[in-house]
């Protein structure tokens, strides 16, 4: 994706060219929301998956299930810090 410093002089371009970047623009824009909704997604599959896993522990002590807990956890973060990091572009 080109940044809004590298654009071309928009006054230089014909219609057609014009027409191409902004199609180019839009399907770059199509693909990071995408991105972005497969990651909100993911998120809130992990949050499940960790209720699921902790309700599961509660009552019985298991080093498998904390260890899942913890790697799910860790993964969860790093989608969250990710997503906070990318909605500001």
């Amino acid at each position: 994706m080109q940044s809004i410093g590298s654009l071309p002089d928009l006054d230089s371009l014909n219609r057609e060219a014009l027409k191409a970047l902004i199609v180019s623009q839009q399907d770059e824009l199509r693909a990071k929301d995408e991105q972005l909704q497969w990651r909100d997604q993911e998120i809130e599959h992990l949050k499940l998956l960790l209720a699921q896993l902790k309700r599961m522990q509660f009552g019985r002590k298991s080093e498998k299930l904390a260890r899942q807990i913890e790697q799910l956890e860790l993964k969860l973060e790093s989608l969250q810090t990710e997503r906070g990091g990318s909605r500001a572009c």
